[in-house]
């Protein structure tokens, strides 16, 4: 069998930190019933441990507690031979390679919880690029890619039909979060269109400091742009103005409504606000997400009303 692209298989220049990262993150969603989830697991391959699994959730439940599911397991051994896109969970999750940097069978099985899931890429991967030190080092790499999720779900056994636009992503690198900047990470995604971007700041706007636009059949990394708070609500943004401008000049103006999402602390020591996004780019629907993160200490400020959201 020939070799996996690095980007399908563990980093060829490992180091020894304790902390070293290999990630890997699908984003799933019917948008129309405003259902919104993701598959996501990690491996800590120098402390043999991987941590991770599906969680999906809709307005009538934001907290790990009362979505409609949530298995994202801590503390799992690697399974013994386990590849990063060739492997099954303690928790019964299984990724595997169907083809190389283009599609992936995505499978679990639970008695109250099951997936039968085909990702298939719609453009090129981007290759993250960024002059903020602290994300240059945190994800040495870091990989976005636009596409489409196909199958079914089960839950609860009702039998939920998915074919959404999806996000994926890939890294390696030392993820060590004690320095861990504030802002979000976010993207959306049409047949042939979308974007990415992470923007870093406080307050109610913020700078892009890496990202993509793909449109026309051409990508290109975001060199200049910012991310506005229009609107907040509880816990973070509902409404956002993304502007940015790419290496080949073309510009995005784009404005993403966002759900009240929900409070993921699977990190411990940084809370995501994790919402479905509906983003309007000129007169396309582009469907996403944005991830909202900060330090659990300025999250728990947060929810206990002590400051608001952006303002600290």
């Amino acid at each position: 069998m020939s070799t996996l692209p690095q980007a399908d298989r563990f980093s060829d220049d490992r180091s020894d930190s304790p902390y070293w990262n290999e990630s890997v993150w699908f984003s799933v969603s019917k948008p129309e019933e405003r259902i919104h989830g993701m598959i996501q697991y990690y491996f800590r391959p120098n402390m043999g441990m991987l941590n991770g699994g599906p969680v999906l959730w809709d307005p009538s439940g934001t907290n790990q507690w009362d979505c409609l599911y949530y298995n994202w397991s801590h503390l799992q051994a690697m399974p013994p031979g386990a590849s990063k896109f060739d492997m099954r969970a303690r928790n019964s999750l299984s990724v595997k390679v169907l083809e190389p940097l283009r599609r992936y069978a995505i499978r679990y099985d639970q008695p109250d919880f099951k997936m039968d899931l085909e990702w298939e890429a719609n453009a090129p991967i981007h290759v993250l690029t960024t002059a903020d030190p602290a994300q240059a080092e945190t994800a040495k790499f870091h990989l976005e890619q636009p596409g489409r999720m196909r199958g079914k779900i089960w839950l609860h056994g009702r039998e939920i039909a998915i074919d959404c636009f999806s996000m994926r992503d890939t890294s390696f690198g030392p993820r060590d979060y004690d320095s861990l900047s504030s802002g979000g990470y976010f993207w959306g995604i049409a047949e042939s269109s979308s974007f990415h971007a992470i923007a870093i700041g406080t307050g109610s706007r913020q700078t892009v400091i890496g990202g993509y636009l793909w449109q026309g059949g051409e990508m290109s990394s975001l060199v200049a742009g910012s991310r506005e708070v229009l609107e907040y609500g509880r816990y973070g943004p509902r409404l956002i103005l993304f502007e940015a401008t790419d290496k080949l000049g073309r510009q995005i103006s784009a404005t993403g409504r966002l759900d009240e999402g929900l409070i993921f602390t699977g990190y411990t020591d940084h809370t995501v606000l994790w919402s479905l996004a509906e983003w309007n780019w000129g007169d396309i629907t582009h469907w996403g997400d944005n991830q909202e993160f900060c330090s659990t200490e300025n999250f728990r400020k947060i929810a206990r009303l002590e400051i608001r959201p952006g303002g600290f």
